[in-house]
C-alpha cells in the first residue's frame, strides 16, 4: 500500500484529526506496513507522517479517494 494510500485510510477511520493520524500513520511506518522510498530531509516517522498529512489537506487529495494502480 502506498505512503498516500494509508494516510487515506486513515483519514476515512479518524477524520481530520491530525492526531490520530499523524500517529497512526507513524506507528504504521514504524511497524513497517508502510515503507519511504527516501528520506532525504531525515525526517523521523512523526515529522514525516505530520508532513504527508499536510500536504494531504493543502492539495486535498486526501478528501479523494486513493488512485488506483
Amino acid at each position: 500500500m502506498s505512503q498516500r494510500d494509508y494516510m487515506w485510510v486513515l483519514y476515512q477511520k479518524f477524520g481530520n484529526r491530525e492526531y490520530e493520524l499523524v500517529s497512526g500513520y507513524a506507528e504504521a511506518e514504524r511497524q513497517g506496513f508502510v515503507q519511504r522510498v527516501r528520506n532525504q530531509a531525515e525526517l523521523n516517522s512523526e515529522q514525516y507522517a505530520r508532513a504527508l498529512y499536510r500536504d494531504g489537506i493543502r492539495k486535498e487529495w486526501l478528501q479523494q479517494a486513493p488512485r488506483s494502480k
